[in-house]
């Protein structure tokens, strides 16, 4: 079957009429593709920008792929990131540090490029984060994919091919405490933030100086960053920027709260030794409210910090080690109650009166007690030989002994109770030791 002239020139007249077509929108959608011999109208004038940025947009975006890395200089393009961080936060029960921060994402494609000139002028544009290729930034030591996210933003691209993609993040992440000086520590964590798909990515020292900012940071109520770090990992077949964070802890609650207290129960329990030995009782009292005081703060301080392995706050050691030499001080105050009160038939050995009459009861301020001592033994033998003169002298009486050898129980009592006294000042004098050793070892 033949094909009539007329419908052949019908149908070539329609494939010149699409090619023509197809020829026309070419030339407005592709970037420099426009001609200057075409006048302008009045209303192209008047949506000049418009049209302008359509045509821009349609011409860059011919033939992307969104999931293909961009090229420079022929190779795949680095990326440059640098961190701005704004807010931190320390979670020391679960070992994690919360960071709320900028990222500064910025790498090139050498085919994303327009001369300004020839579209109004523009130099920039934005693009949404959704039909573009970003890098995937992840936390490598990210605490959860709960815990973490970045959000999508606009990007800018510029007429030389730059893109910069500054999302907001906030990134949870593993922090190894040291926990020994709370609560003046400071803590040490990272950041390894990198892509899984990027192997060339760097810090933008251009941007500021070791990529990191934190001059703007919002001040938290317990910790400050006081110094941070960048360094590049590479890895064979990803890499990313570990940021190194330095942050101390405020900590001049803590006096309040928990240094005042400590020196008032070490105060609390040294003058208990001060006390008469016959007040054994009231010693005792003292040293079980002061047990029970530090038990509750050693049990506050179990809720509010994590429990660490070979790392236990030096101020939980120095209340435990109060608690266990309060323990001691009550067993010694049960022994000095019972050299003070107890019925003793028997004298102190003179070993030991010779110690509490010489030098080393001076150093204990126990010589006013031995004056007194001799006084009232003086007076007991003056009433005993004035009681033995007037009596009737019978050598078959069993009473017929010399008074000046055999001591008054009173007397007897009071030498028992110099060596009580003496207990309680050695112990004094030991524990004041004890605890300066141990404030000086704990930092308190």
């Amino acid at each position: 079957m033949t094909t009539s002239p007329k419908i052949k020139t019908l149908i070539s007249g329609r494939g010149m009429l699409r090619l023509l077509g197809i020829f026309v929108l070419f030339a407005v959608s592709v970037p420099g593709a426009t001609s200057d011999a075409a006048p302008k109208t009045a209303s192209s004038e008047g949506n000049g920008n418009v049209n302008a940025l359509d045509r821009l947009h349609a011409g860059l975006f011919i033939n992307y792929d969104k999931h293909s890395q961009p090229l420079d200089n022929g190779d795949p393009s680095a990326v440059n990131m640098s961190l701005t961080i704004n807010f931190i936060d320390i979670d020391e029960m679960n070992g994690k540090m919360t960071t709320h921060c900028w990222l500064s994402i910025r790498w090139t494609d050498e085919r994303r490029t327009w001369q300004p000139q020839e579209y109004e002028n523009i130099t920039a544009i934005h693009l949404r984060a959704s039909e573009i290729w970003k890098p995937q930034i992840t936390l490598f030591n990210g605490a959860g994919d709960e815990d973490s996210f970045l959000v999508d933003t606009q990007a800018i691209l510029t007429h030389d091919g730059q893109f910069l993609w500054v999302p907001p993040a906030v990134y949870t992440a593993y922090c190894n405490l040291n926990m020994i000086n709370w609560p003046h520590d400071e803590q040490t964590c990272k950041l390894k933030i990198g892509s899984w798909g990027v192997r060339h990515i760097n810090a933008d020292y251009n941007k500021m100086e070791k990529g990191l900012d934190y001059d703007g940071l919002m001040q938290s109520t317990e910790w400050q960053i006081i110094s941070g770090d960048t360094k590049f990992v590479p890895q064979d077949y990803y890499s990313y920027l570990e940021y190194t964070l330095t942050a101390q802890r405020r900590s001049n609650m803590y006096t309040a709260i928990i240094y005042t207290p400590a020196a008032c129960f070490v105060i609390l329990a040294l003058s208990a030794f001060w006390l008469p030995p016959h007040m054994g009782g009231e010693k005792i009292m003292i040293n079980g409210l002061l047990m029970i005081v530090v038990s509750s703060f050693l049990m506050y301080f179990a809720q509010l910090l994590p429990v660490l392995a070979n790392k236990t706050p030096l101020v939980v050691v120095f209340y435990s080690y109060t608690l266990l030499l309060l323990g001691i001080s009550t067993i010694v105050e049960v022994g000095v109650l019972y050299l003070a009160t107890a019925k003793h038939k028997r004298r102190v050995p003179d070993c030991l009166k010779k110690l509490l009459h010489g030098k080393f009861g001076s150093w204990l301020f126990l010589s006013h007690f031995s004056s007194e001592a001799e006084q009232q033994t003086d007076k007991n033998k003056e009433m005993d030989e004035h009681v033995y003169d007037n009596a009737d002298g019978d050598p078959s009486e069993p009473l017929d002994i010399n008074p000046s050898e055999v001591p008054s129980s009173r007397a007897i009592q009071f030498e028992w109770a110099l060596l009580a006294t003496a207990v309680d000042r050695v112990t004094f004098v030991a524990f004041s030791l004890t605890f300066l050793i141990l404030a000086i070892v704990c930092h308190v």
